[in-house]
């Protein structure tokens, strides 16, 4: 998902809005980004892969935590986060196996994906972050759309699908590459992988939404612009 605004117009409702592109690289960039450059750093130094892992942990624990006490309420993807993350370091611990630690990466993948896929019995989970983030006027266009527009719902419905089952089956691949690529490798692998799965999904969300007669039959059934 581009960090870039759309210079003419809003974002529609069907690509992921300003302010939850903004949440999402601050994710990669705590959940990916800081515990890959303090697992190299660390190796660099020559702390063992156990240590280095174990230490990378660190920052996305904070985030969850930091989320949870400014928030002062119950924050379900932070408890689950801080969950994961306790349970992977104790199992490290029992272990002493690093793959612990690198297979939570797909595990939390696989929540994540499936959570969006359940998400599609009632409201998906893209027109839950359209109605978290659109405030005013574009909050109440998007609602009119959802009520009122069939074509408009379904393309919420299988963008949700689409986002949903790449995650679950990015997560196999994900744990599967834990237990059995070098330790070494796993991190930069798995950065790999994320960048990759996010532009194409990104491209394909662009492609899907704008697909032709999609705007004129939400503007015909609702009364309000697509875009």
């Amino acid at each position: 998902m581009s960090t870039q605004t759309m210079a003419a117009t809003p974002p529609p409702a069907t690509e992921p809005p300003t302010g939850l592109r903004k949440q999402m690289i601050i994710n990669l960039a705590v959940n990916l980004v800081a515990p890959a450059a303090m697992f190299y750093g660390l190796r660099a130094l020559g702390v063992n892969q156990w240590w280095a892992l174990l230490l990378g942990v660190l920052p996305p624990g904070i985030r969850a935590g930091y989320t949870l006490v400014k928030r002062r309420k119950i924050d379900t993807l932070a408890v689950f986060t801080l969950s994961i993350l306790v349970l992977s370091v104790g199992m490290s611990f029992v272990s002493g196996s690093p793959r612990f630690l690198l297979a939570k990466d797909g595990w939390m993948t696989a929540a994540a994906g499936a959570w969006m896929l359940v998400t599609l019995a009632r409201t998906p989970f893209i027109f839950q972050v359209v109605r978290t983030f659109l405030t005013g006027p574009a909050a109440e266009r998007a609602e009119l759309k959802w009520r009122d527009s069939p074509t408009y719902r379904r393309v919420l419905r299988a963008i949700t699908t689409m986002w949903g089952v790449a995650l679950v089956l990015d997560a196999g691949v994900r744990v599967v590459l834990a237990y059995t690529l070098p330790v070494d490798q796993v991190l930069l692998i798995s950065g790999l992988q994320y960048a990759a799965l996010y532009v194409t999904l990104e491209v394909l969300t662009r492609i899907f939404a704008r697909r032709k007669g999609i705007a004129a039959a939400v503007e015909a059934e609702s009364g309000q612009r697509y875009l």
